[in-house]
């Protein structure tokens, strides 16, 4: 349902139709908005033109827009759009870009929007083109609180949560440190399926068993206390070390796991022995 602050035949002017950008523009136009996108790709416009959004020659052409929104590829691509559209706007125009792009270009952009008396805000999402299509993408926002605000009903079609992260630039901050964290479980889950295999270990069987475990929760169970720097103990550092000396003894660590060990033992020679396994982040925050 549309906020009664917002009418879904203002119109939004939509940049960038790639495989995400085409799949949250189709949500906009089925939540009633009128939606006028951009994509330098003819093949990207044909296909939304099919989906029921009106299609414009150029950036430059979306400035009339109540709206601007965008998904771009990256911070050359924001900057293209946003460096000639901005003095373009309208004052009170609302500008959501929903790409990851550097925090320093995005907050410049923020402080020309700003000049004009028009709002921008920095909104990147975390999740896949599946995400997009199902509409439960996660939205990291970064700008005033006003503006948050106003950006809501835009987002809400193709998302399951909005967050406020802070100032501008923040919502990005917020995404980069997502994806570092996020490429390291990658890294990580590589690295323990070529151990599996290695072992001959029943690969399915395995990863059930992986999913059922502590992995998938390593969040919900340790963020909180390594964030609070509460190392009560549940499960050991020196306990955890003698495990990963054990592993080590039936094959050598991979890249990441030998980084996650080489700390592991650091934090018992820094004295965290007894301590959780959460004081890992005492050498951690050792390394900056």
């Amino acid at each position: 349902m549309q906020s009664d602050a917002v009418r879904p035949s203002e119109t939004i002017g939509f940049a960038g139709l790639g495989r995400m950008g085409s799949e949250i523009a189709g949500h906009l136009v089925r939540a009633g908005f009128d939606v006028l996108g951009f994509d330098p790709s003819p093949e990207a416009a044909r296909r939304f033109s099919a989906a029921g959004g009106r299609i414009a020659d150029s950036p430059e052409e979306l400035a009339g827009s109540e709206v601007i929104m965008s998904s771009l590829p990256g911070t050359a691509e924001m900057l293209e759009v946003y460096g000639p559209l901005i003095p373009e706007l309208a004052a009170g125009t609302l500008c959501i870009d929903l790409s990851t792009v550097s925090v320093d270009a995005s907050q410049t952009i923020s402080r020309h929007a700003t000049e004009r008396s028009v709002e921008f805000v920095d909104a990147p999402v975390s999740g896949t083109s599946t995400h997009a299509a199902a509409g439960t993408l996660v939205v990291m926002v970064g700008g005033s609180a006003v503006a948050f605000e106003r950006s809501r009903p835009y987002l809400a079609p193709f998302s399951a949560t909005v967050e406020h992260c802070g100032a501008p630039g923040m919502g990005l901050e917020m995404k980069l440190i997502t994806n570092r964290l996020l490429t390291a479980h990658l890294a990580a889950i590589a690295e323990a399926i070529v151990e599996l295999e290695d072992a001959g270990l029943d690969i399915g069987n395995a990863l059930s068993l992986l999913r059922a475990g502590a992995v998938p929760r390593l969040l919900e169970y340790k963020a909180g206390p390594m964030s609070d720097r509460d190392y009560t103990p549940l499960f050991t550092v020196d306990l955890m070390n003698k495990d990963l000396r054990l592993a080590e003894e039936r094959r050598p660590p991979g890249r990441v796991t030998a980084v996650g060990a080489e700390l592991m033992r650091s934090a018992a020679a820094a004295g965290f022995g007894d301590a959780d396994v959460a004081a890992i982040m005492e050498v951690c925050t050792d390394t900056r």
